[in-house]
């Protein structure tokens, strides 16, 4: 029968005769058994442990130094300015000092005044009413010319009008022009260049990365084999069982 299964009924039994006593029961005893303890089992083993994890270190190379030659800027380039200034120079110009004009002139006419005897009245025969020996009568009468004298002026030289053309004034001055404006000239100038020797890092320093592989040891470990159990072991009782 399996341990465990005894365990199980065995407690089943005990419990029922704890209850069921002989005494009380009157029965006959056909079996008897009591617990055994039984400590856990211990045993001893070898285990592999890591006694110093994997690490990276760094070897260092110092840096390596010599004389080199070096390009340095000693002017830099750049684009120049020049001012050029503006060139001027004189030259003569004709240039009018009073323009053509028009000048109209004119001389009055000469006049004398002279006597004219003109006649006043022609005369003539005419009509007219007169008294003659009281009575009133339309007569014809004979009227001699009359005479008198007028001034008069006559035109002894007639006048005259006309138009003088005066010729322009010209005169020559000097005037300054400009031959060329002011500009500003530019050019590009190099930038200039020395070498010189110095002391200097030929080959910096490095570091160089090595890593060292863990380091691994035993040691001893007690492990636990059994666990604590109680069983039950069958006894045999003097006039009982």
């Amino acid at each position: 029968m399996p341990a465990r299964l005894l365990l199980s009924f065995l407690s089943a039994a005990s419990s029922f005769a704890i209850a069921v006593s002989p005494a009380s029961a009157g029965g006959r005893t056909v079996a008897c058994y009591q617990p055994v303890s039984e400590p856990a089992a211990y045993a001893t083993r070898e285990e592999t442990v890591i006694l110093r994890p994997a690490e990276t270190v760094y070897d260092v190379v110092p840096a390596r130094y010599g004389w080199s030659t070096r390009e340095v800027l000693v002017a830099p380039g750049g684009v120049s300015e020049t001012s050029v200034p503006a060139e001027y120079r004189f030259v003569e110009k004709q240039v009018v000092l009073e323009p053509a004009r028009l000048i109209h002139r004119s001389i009055p006419p000469v006049t004398r005044t002279v006597e004219q005897r003109v006649v006043v009245d022609p005369g003539g025969e005419r009509w007219e009413w007169r008294i003659i020996d009281g009575k009133r009568v339309y007569c014809r009468v004979a009227v001699p010319p009359r005479y008198g004298v007028v001034h008069r002026k006559m035109v002894v030289e007639p006048g005259r009008q006309w138009t003088e053309v005066i010729p322009a004034r010209y005169g020559v001055t000097r005037e300054k022009v400009l031959v060329r404006p002011a500009s500003v000239e530019r050019y590009v100038v190099a930038p200039r260049y020395e070498t010189v020797r110095e002391w200097a890092v030929i080959e910096p320093e490095r570091r160089i990365a090595r890593i060292l592989p863990p380091e691994y040891g035993t040691r001893q470990v007690t492990v636990k084999v059994r666990d604590q159990a109680t069983s039950w072991r069958q006894v045999h009782l003097r006039g009982s069982c």
